[in-house]
């Protein structure tokens, strides 16, 4: 159970763009670690082939997957991401995240945090 008088965490937009067919893996990865909010729109590169082949990267069309998360995972999972896409390969993917500084009301921070129906509390402070 949620501590009723718990601090909220600070929430953050994680940003993670791989080849087509590969966001779906990435929100798996991210529902085991508990991100509730996880989406995929599907994006192409406009890069021509020469410098794709500078770049390593071998095709255009890629998954952007758009997650919610709390601070406290946000190393974790890009950790889990890193070595489970093996990001750190030339033209595997990349994820980055961005500061989310202000939601407009309570319940919208529950939803984004997952704290929805939990018993969570804000007092305020």
């Amino acid at each position: 159970m949620i501590d009723k008088k718990t601090v909220p965490q600070k929430i953050k937009m994680m940003v993670t763009v791989v080849d087509r067919g590969k966001g779906e893996r990435i929100v798996a990865l991210c529902r085991a670690a508990e991100c509730t909010y996880n989406l995929i729109a599907l994006g192409h590169g406009t890069a021509n082939s020469e410098i794709l082949g500078i770049l390593g990267l071998g095709e255009t069309d890629k998954d952007i997957v758009i997650s919610i998360v709390t601070e406290d995972k946000v190393k974790g999972l890009l950790g889990m991401l890193t070595d489970e896409m093996q990001l750190k390969k030339s033209g595997r993917g990349i994820a980055f995240t961005i500061d989310i500084n202000g939601v407009d009301s309570r319940r919208g921070y529950e939803f984004l945090s997952g704290l929805w129906g939990k018993g969570w509390e804000f007092d305020g402070k």
